[in-house]
């Protein structure tokens, strides 16, 4: 049997829909799903090397317990040269009831992972007929300039200014979308920003069906493998995965 750094690797970038139910699946759970998924579905999964292998499968940044999402994204390796069609085609039928698969395209091995090149994420909710109005409380906030927000941790409390991170927010009512940073650097949750707009509750805002609609990329270097997938995503979903 050839060792790891024998075999020829594929990589493909998938693009899914996780809604209903399985949105409250943690990542953990998440990846055991899709891990089933794939070995039901016979791909020729490449492994990672040691006393424990395990799928080189790289997921997009982690989707938040609750939220559903409509272009969640994904990367695996195989070791045998499938076409998209054919790894789409095998993906479909093993998928659980609230996942769909929408897009399978090939990815340089050399690229970047995904959480290392998505700079913000768009999220989508309706307004529950509560007040303040949607349009005034959206308004209200992109008017100011800082937006200090005790954060939870791990290890604490942290004081974390929301405002940088709110990079646009729009109303269409009932319908509230707003795009926030999800980077190494800067990351802004959807529920802070609800509870910085209205003052509501945490369970009250739990019970809003938030909504991950898509990820806008960072800059990438000209001429590069990964520009050219990027270019191409962009051709058919937008400036956003799955707009």
């Amino acid at each position: 049997m050839n060792t790891q750094s024998e075999q020829v690797e594929f990589r493909f970038r998938i693009l899914y829909t996780i809604v209903g139910r399985l949105r409250f699946l943690s990542h953990k759970e998440l990846m055991r799903v899709m891990v089933r998924a794939f070995r039901r579905a016979r791909l020729p999964l490449a492994y990672s090397k040691g006393f424990h292998p395990h799928p080189l499968i790289s997921f997009g940044p982690p989707r938040p317990v609750g939220l559903a999402g409509t272009a969640e994204l994904l990367d695996i390796r195989l070791i045998e040269h499938w076409t998209p069609e054919r790894t789409a085609e095998a993906i479909e039928s093993e998928l659980p009831h609230g996942m769909a698969l929408k897009q399978v395209l090939p990815v340089a091995l050399n690229a970047k992972a995904i959480t290392a090149t998505v700079a913000s994420a768009r999220y989508e909710f309706e307004w529950p007929h509560m007040s303040p109005a949607p349009q005034d409380a959206a308004n209200s906030i992109l008017a100011k300039e800082e937006i200090p927000y005790r954060r939870k941790t791990g290890k604490g409390i942290r004081q974390v200014d929301l405002r940088p991170g709110i990079i646009d927010m729009s109303c269409e009512a009932p319908r509230i979308i707003m795009q926030l940073a999800l980077s190494p650097t800067m990351h802004v949750r959807p529920q802070e920003v609800l509870s910085e707009m209205t003052g509501w509750t945490d369970d009250t805002i739990r019970r809003i069906a938030i909504t991950r609609t898509g990820f806008t990329f960072m800059p990438i270097p000209a001429g590069s493998t990964l520009e050219k997938y990027a270019e191409r995503n962009n051709n058919r979903h937008g400036t956003e995965a799955g707009t």
